[in-house]
C-alpha cells in the first residue's frame, strides 16, 4: 500500500511540473484519471484500459498534449495486455506522432512497448530492431532499469524463436539489474519469464514462487495469472500433472477477474497438455478447442477495435483540419513578411558563401605555397646529401688506394732490407773465406744467427702481400674479367702501376734492374693492347 501511495505521488508531481506527463495547464479530471489508469494497469488492465480511454477524451487530440500521449501510452499498453495487439499497437503509433523528438525517455518508452507487441505479433525482425534502437537511447540516458526491461522483452522474443539458452541469457542480465535497483516488479517479471520453456523444473518452480510472492505483496493480478500459468506449464514438464491443473485453476481466477484474453488462450493450452499427460483425452481435446476458438474471437475483436479506431482517427482528421482552416489565413498573412526575411537570409546567405570560398581559395594558396617552398627546400637538402655521399665515396677511394701505396711503399722497403741483408751475408761469407778452419765454425753460426734474426721480417713481409692482394682484389678480378690472358709477373706489375709506385720503386720491390721493369711495362701495354697516346697508370686506376 506504501508504494502503491508513493507512485501515485510521484505521478501527481510529473503532471504538475513543466515537462512531466501533464504539459502546460492540464485538465484535473484527466489527470486524475491517468494517475488511477497507471495505478490498475498491472492490477487490472481491463479497468486501466477503461480510465485512460476517459482520460483521452478530456484532453485536447489535436495537438502534443502529454496528459493525452500518457494516457495514448498507458491505453495502448493495457490492450496489449488483454491480448488486442493490433489495436494497441496503433494506439503506440499515435503516441509517437504526439510525442516531441527531443523527449528521447518517452519515445524509448514506447519503442520498447512496440517491440513488445511486434514480438507477440510474430514480428521478430521489427521487434528486435525497436528494442535495439530503445536499449542505445537508455544506455544515453543512463536508465538501468528500462534497459534492463528492455534484456527481459529481447529474451521473450528469443523465447518465442526457440533460442532458449540466449533467452535465459538475456533473462538473467535483466535479474541481475533488477535485483541491484531492487525493483521488485522486474524481479518478478525476469523470474516468470525465465519458467516459460523447459529446464531444471525444481529450480524453475522456486522461482515461481518467489514471483508470485511479490506480485502478491504488490498485488500485480495480471501477473498473478501469467505466474500460475507458467507455474502449471513448469509442473506439466516435472509430470506432476494434477498440481498442474490446481495451479491453472488459481490461475484462472485471476484471468476471470481481470478479462485478459491472451493469459487465457494460455491457460486453456496449458490444460490441454496436462490433461493429455493425465491421459485424459477427451478434455484435452476439449480445450484445445476452445483456445482455437478464443484466438479467432481475438482476431475478430482486432478488426472490430480497427475499425473502429479507424472512424476515431477520420473524426480526429476532420477536427485537425478544421483547425488548420482557421490558422490559415493568419500564415497568409505573415507569409510575405517570411519571405521577405527569407530572401534577405538567401542573399546573406550567398554572400557569406561567397566569402567563405574565397578564403578557402586564399588559405588553399597560401598552403601550396608553402608545400611548394618546403618541397624545394628537401629536393635541395637531398642534393645536397647526394654530392656529400659522393665526396665521401671518393674520399674512401683515395684513402684506399693511399693505404694500398703505403703498404706497397713498405714492401719496397722491407726487400731493400732484404737486398741489404743479402749483401751483408755476402761480405760475412767472403770473410770466412780468409779465416783459419778453427774460426770457421764460430763465424758460420754467426752467420746463421744473423740469417734467423731475419726470418720473422719475412712472415710479416709475407702477410703484407697477402693484405694488399686481399684489399685490391676488386681490381684484379676486374683486370682478369677484360684481360684474361695476363701472367702472374703482369698482374704482380699492374697492381704495382696502380699503386703509384714509381719504376725505381718497383724494381726495388721486385729486385729487378730499372731496365727490366721499363721492358715489362712495355710488354704490359701489348698484353692490355693500349695505344701509344694513353698513360697506362691512368687507364689502370680507372679500371
Amino acid at each position: 500500500m506504501n508504494r502503491r501511495i508513493a507512485r501515485c505521488v510521484i505521478l501527481t508531481l510529473a503532471l504538475l511540473l513543466p515537462g512531466g506527463v501533464a504539459g502546460a495547464s492540464p485538465r484535473p479530471e484527466a489527470a486524475r484519471l491517468l494517475r488511477e489508469a497507471v495505478e490498475n494497469l498491472n492490477v487490472n488492465p481491463k479497468e486501466a484500459s477503461s480510465l485512460a480511454d476517459r482520460a483521452i477524451k478530456l484532453c485536447d487530440t489535436s495537438g502534443k498534449d502529454s496528459i493525452c500521449r500518457e494516457a495514448t501510452i498507458v491505453y495502448g499498453d493495457a490492450e496489449q495486455l488483454l491480448g488486442n495487439f493490433d489495436f494497441g499497437l496503433k494506439l503506440l503509433f499515435s503516441a509517437q506522432e504526439m510525442t516531441d523528438t527531443a523527449d528521447t525517455r518517452t519515445l524509448a518508452r514506447i519503442f520498447a512497448l512496440q517491440g513488445r507487441v511486434f514480438s507477440k505479433l510474430g514480428d521478430y525482425p521489427r521487434s528486435k530492431e525497436l528494442n535495439d534502437k530503445a536499449t542505445s537511447m537508455f544506455r544515453v540516458l543512463g536508465d538501468s532499469a528500462n534497459i534492463a526491461n528492455c534484456y527481459n522483452e529481447r529474451g521473450v522474443m528469443l523465447l518465442n524463436l526457440e533460442q532458449y539458452p540466449l533467452a535465459e541469457h538475456f533473462f538473467r542480465r535483466s535479474l541481475d539489474i533488477n535485483r541491484r535497483l531492487r525493483n521488485l516488479r522486474g524481479i518478478a517479471r525476469n523470474l516468470n519469464n525465465i519458467c516459460l520453456y523447459p529446464g531444471d523444473s525444481s529450480e524453475k518452480l522456486k522461482m515461481i514462487e518467489e514471483a508470485i510472492a511479490i506480485n502478491k505483496n504488490l498485488d500485480y493480478k495480471w501477473a498473478l495469472g501469467e505466474n500460475y500459468n507458467n507455474k502449471g506449464k513448469q509442473l506439466c514438464y516435472a509430470g506432476r500433472f494434477g498440481e498442474a491443473i490446481e495451479a491453472l485453476d488459481m490461475a484462472y481466477g485471476y484471468i476471470d477477474v481481470i478479462g485478459a484474453k491472451e493469459l487465457l488462450c494460455d491457460n486453456h493450452e496449458y490444460r490441454a497438455m496436462a490433461y493429455a499427460g493425465l491421459r485424459d483425452y477427451a478434455k484435452a481435446y476439449d480445450y484445445m478447442q476452445r483456445m482455437t476458438e478464443l484466438v479467432r474471437g481475438l482476431q475478430l475483436r482486432n478488426s472490430q477495435r480497427n475499425t473502429e479506431l479507424e472512424l476515431q482517427q477520420k473524426r480526429d482528421a476532420d477536427r485537425k483540419n478544421a483547425a488548420e482552416r482557421q490558422e490559415q489565413d493568419y500564415r497568409i498573412k505573415i507569409l510575405h513578411r517570411n519571405l521577405w526575411i527569407l530572401v534577405a537570409v538567401v542573399v546573406l546567405g550567398c554572400v557569406s558563401a561567397w566569402f567563405c570560398y574565397k578564403w578557402y581559395r586564399h588559405s588553399k594558396n597560401l598552403q601550396l605555397l608553402k608545400t611548394r617552398h618546403e618541397l624545394d627546400i628537401s629536393e635541395k637538402e637531398v642534393s645536397e646529401l647526394k654530392v656529400r655521399q659522393q665526396q665521401l665515396e671518393l674520399e674512401n677511394a683515395r684513402n684506399m688506394l693511399t693505404a694500398s701505396r703505403q703498404e706497397l711503399t713498405g714492401f719496397a722497403a722491407f726487400l731493400k732490407s732484404r737486398n741489404e741483408m743479402m749483401e751483408r751475408i755476402r761480405d760475412m761469407l767472403k770473410e770466412g773465406y780468409k779465416m783459419d778452419p778453427t774460426q770457421l765454425v764460430a763465424h758460420m753460426k754467426k752467420i746463421s744467427a744473423f740469417i734467423s734474426s731475419y726470418a720473422t721480417h719475412d712472415k710479416s713481409s709475407q702477410a703484407l702481400l697477402l693484405k694488399a692482394e686481399e684489399r685490391n682484389k676488386v681490381f684484379m678480378d676486374r683486370l682478369l674479367n677484360k684481360h684474361p690472358g695476363l701472367t702472374k709477373g703482369e698482374r704482380n706489375l699492374a697492381l704495382l702501376i696502380r699503386g703509384g709506385m714509381s719504376t725505381k720503386e718497383i724494381s726495388m720491390l721486385l729486385g729487378l734492374e730499372t731496365k727490366t721493369v721499363n721492358m715489362n711495362r712495355y710488354r704490359l701495354r701489348k698484353s692490355l693492347d693500349l695505344p701509344q697516346d694513353t698513360d697506362l697508370s691512368d687507364y689502370l686506376q680507372a679500371l
